[in-house]
C-alpha cells in the first residue's frame, strides 16, 4: 500500500520557525555578529527562504523584536484589563494590577529584550518605535482606559488619562532599577509589591478625588 507524501508545512509555520530560530542566535551574538546562515540552519530552511519571508536580516530582527515585545506585554495588558474599578475594591485592585504589570516587565524574557534594545537602538533607532508600538502603547492605552473609568466614577481626578497612566507606571517602577541593578539581580515578589505599593500611594496623593 502506498503512503501519501507528507504535506509541506504551511508558510505561516515556516515563518514562525524562522522567528523561533532567530531568537537564540540574536540573543547570543547580537545583531551584528548574528548570521542569516546560522538562523537558516537552526530553522532548517534555506537562506533564500528567510529573505523571501523577511527581505533582509534587519527586517527579520525588527519582526523578531516586535514579536518578543508583544509576548512580554501580553501579561501586562491582561493585568490591566483585570483591574476591578468597583468603589469598594479599586484601591487594592490598583496595587495588584500595577504589581502584576511590573512583574510582567521584569521577567527574564523582558530583561533580555531590554538589553537587546539598549544594545541596538543606537544602531537602528527604529527598534524603539517597534517596541513602543508592540509593547508600550497597548499597556498605556489599556491602563489609561481603566483610569478614565475611575475618573468617570469620581474616584480619581484624571484630566489626561494617558499621562496619568505613564506616571503610575513610572512611580510603580521607580526603585526597581536601583534594587535590581538594572535587571541584573533577581528581585523577590515581596520587594516588588512593597515598591509598587509605595509608588501607587504616591500616585494617589496626586490623583485621588
Amino acid at each position: 500500500m502506498s503512503t501519501a507524501p507528507a504535506r509541506p508545512r504551511p508558510t505561516t509555520d515556516r515563518r514562525q520557525r524562522i522567528l523561533d530560530a532567530a531568537g537564540p542566535v540574536f540573543g547570543e551574538h547580537g545583531y551584528e555578529r548574528a548570521s542569516v546562515d546560522a538562523i537558516a540552519r537552526a530553522a532548517q530552511v534555506s537562506k533564500p527562504t528567510i529573505y523571501s519571508h523577511f527581505g533582509s536580516k534587519e527586517q527579520l530582527f525588527q519582526v523578531w523584536v516586535g514579536a518578543v515585545a508583544r509576548q512580554v506585554s501580553e501579561d501586562a495588558v491582561r493585568a490591566v484589563h483585570g483591574l476591578d474599578v468597583s468603589p469598594k475594591k479599586w484601591r487594592a485592585a490598583l496595587v495588584t494590577a500595577a504589581t502584576d504589570l511590573v512583574e510582567a516587565w521584569h521577567t527574564d524574557c523582558a530583561a533580555s529584550l531590554a538589553r537587546t534594545i539598549n544594545a541596538e537602538v543606537g544602531r537602528d533607532p527604529q527598534i524603539y518605535a517597534v517596541v513602543r508600538e508592540a509593547a508600550h502603547d497597548p499597556v498605556i492605552e489599556a491602563l489609561a482606559g481603566r483610569l478614565a473609568m475611575l475618573g468617570n466614577a469620581g474616584l480619581l481626578r484624571v484630566p489626561d488619562p494617558m499621562l496619568a497612566a505613564k506616571q503610575l507606571i513610572a512611580l510603580s517602577r521607580a526603585e526597581l532599577d536601583d534594587i535590581s541593578e538594572f535587571g541584573t539581580k533577581p528581585t523577590s515578589a515581596p520587594v516588588v509589591r512593597r515598591v509598587v505599593k509605595a509608588g501607587v500611594e504616591t500616585f494617589l496623593r496626586a490623583y485621588e478625588a
